[in-house]
């Protein structure tokens, strides 16, 4: 299993309609707005391709302007 957690730089006008995508996609969660406008996401999946992979398909939703992990862990993997 990975885990990992990202900040999303979004344009403003795009929050509503990033949450509702985000909503949809498997094992991602939305924790918190900082101050600043940026989304706190916390993701989970299989493992860390596939972590890479979400990360990619979340980086193309429209209003994403970045996309940056601020932890990862892959526990279990490889036992």
């Amino acid at each position: 299993m990975a885990l990992g957690s990202m900040l999303l730089q979004m344009k403003p006008e795009a929050e509503k309609n990033l949450r509702s995508r985000l909503a949809e996609l498997p094992g991602v969660s939305v924790e918190e707005r900082t101050p600043g406008g940026e989304l706190v996401l916390v993701a989970e999946t299989e493992d860390l391709a596939a972590l890479h992979r979400l990360s990619r398909e979340i980086e193309q939703l429209p209003g994403v302007l970045g996309l940056y992990p601020s932890y990862v862990t892959t526990e279990d993997e490889g036992e």
